[in-house]
């Protein structure tokens, strides 16, 4: 109820300036049943020392997936990557602690040129034209791509690939829910949508409507099963009817590896950039990713940093195309986006600076080997297989003999997270696991996932015996 940290004399001077004798007054127009009549039950205080010993014991019975000594297969948006010592280092310097691009963002030149230098990054990394300042993460990023093709379009409908991970899906569905915009759904068959499904699905309309009518197809490869999408026939398909947008979602470490999404026809890209150097960190914050051809970028959301000269032609960085009235014109602005994870953006800027195309390469090469070396070890596990025979990235789905929650509580004493319950993420059934491999994990604990499998299932038809 008090502010804490002033003395009771500056309290007792701030209560004469406004007029009241005591800080209830301020509370007299609420009504008594919402007020606590009551002291908080709360324990009683503790000095510094006691303090940081409590949360420490508390804080040691975390199992962080990234923990040395855990072998994490989680994926399903956020892995475990490696982070160079150079990204902590530069990114924990105080000029770059702050996570919002100031209005008048000229006077930060340092900042400027951290953006700029990000979204060049992410052009080549998408074989795009342009990339803004960033986003909220992966999931919005993708929302916002929907409504840049709506505003573009002037169309309606909006085409999901089902194997788009449910999350981005739902929060897509919540971005639109008052717009005058129509979800659909394409079906997937064997882990991927086929061109076929899609053509039907363009066709098919809504309540008249025909393919005319729809704004974008969105896709995302590698998938929510780890698979593999056919980008190039999907959006050419979705291209025959002009004006549509192909909108490609990303894993950006995956694209130094498979072919960009520009090169597949892609009018955006859009993806998480968590990979890129930023830790898992309890699930957020996280970065989004948004890339597109020229002819779109009037239409871009969020910050858009361009290169020019000052008045004595020294190179120097400016917000461009974009009035700061955009950010704060409510309904009529090209996005509700105000702000951007700077902070985050800089970490992947560093990332990719002290990774290099090669580097990059070397880390997409080194988990999509391991992620295969695992998928063969675990197939050939008794009664276990992998879900769908197309090609992966670095993360697929296994059929398990038993429950995947029996799994994954049979690796929590062998500190291996063994990867997500398919059922539970919406993904599929209670009995497959969708297992993730990075760089990270090494030949000693795919094997030793491979034996908790061949545990977990005995330990199952054993209680099941009994």
């Amino acid at each position: 109820m008090d502010y804490v940290p002033i003395t009771e004399s500056q309290r007792r001077k701030m209560l004469d300036t406004i007029g009241v004798s005591q800080t209830e007054e301020l509370y007299t127009s609420l009504s008594p049943e919402h007020r606590l009549d009551r002291p908080l039950d709360l324990p009683p205080a503790l000095s510094e020392l006691q303090l940081m010993r409590t949360l420490r014991a508390m804080a040691d019975e975390n199992r962080p997936a990234a923990s040395p000594d855990t072998a994490g297969f989680l994926g399903g948006g956020a892995y475990d990557h490696f982070i160079p010592a150079v990204v902590d280092a530069l990114a924990g310097q105080s000029a770059f602690v702050t996570a919002y691009t100031p209005y008048q963002a000229e006077a930060s030149q340092g900042a400027l040129q951290a953006f700029f230098e990000f979204q060049t990054q992410i052009c080549r990394l998408t074989g795009l034209d342009v990339a803004n300042a960033s986003l909220y993460d992966g999931a919005t990023a993708t929302a916002e791509a929907v409504m840049m093709a709506l505003n573009v379009t002037g169309r309606r409908r909006v085409l999901v690939a089902s194997t788009l991970h449910p999350h981005t899906r739902q929060v897509l569905r919540t971005y639109l829910a008052d717009l005058p915009a129509h979800v659909v759904e394409i079906p997937a068959t064997n882990g991927v949508v086929s061109v076929e499904t899609l053509r039907e699905a363009m066709a098919a309309g809504n309540g008249g409507a025909t393919s005319a009518d729809v704004a974008c197809v969105v896709v995302q490869s590698p998938n929510v099963y780890g698979c593999i999408e056919d980008w190039s026939a999907l959006f050419a398909a979705a291209h025959e009817v002009a004006g549509t947008l192909a909108v490609a979602v990303i894993n950006p470490i995956a694209c130094a590896l498979l072919k960009t999404p520009g090169a597949c026809g892609a009018d955006i890209a859009v993806g998480e950039g968590q990979p890129l150097g930023i830790p898992l960190q309890y699930g957020g914050p996280y970065l989004g990713l948004l890339a597109a051809r020229r002819k779109l970028m009037r239409k871009m959301p969020g910050r858009l940093i361009g290169q020019t000269t000052d008045a004595q032609g020294r190179r120097s960085f400016c917000l461009t195309l974009q009035t700061r009235e955009q950010h704060i014109r409510g309904a009529k602005a090209t996005s509700n986006v105000c702000t951007n994870q700077g902070l985050l953006a800089l970490r992947a800027t560093i990332y990719l600076s002290a990774m290099g195309p090669e580097g990059l390469r070397q880390v997409a090469e080194q988990c999509t080997h391991k992620a295969h070396h695992a998928a063969a070890r675990l197939d050939a596990v008794e009664g276990y297989s992998l879900a769908f025979e197309g090609p992966f990235f670095h993360e697929f789905v296994v059929n398990c003999p038993v429950p995947a929650r029996a799994v994954i509580d049979a690796g929590r004493t062998q500190r291996i997270m063994p990867g997500l319950d398919c059922g539970a993420l919406g993904i599929g059934d209670a009995n497959q696991l969708l297992v993730a491999v990075t760089e990270n994990r090494t030949a000693a604990e795919i094997d030793g996932l491979a034996a908790l499998f061949q545990q977990a299932s005995r330990v199952n038809v054993s209680s099941n015996a009994n």
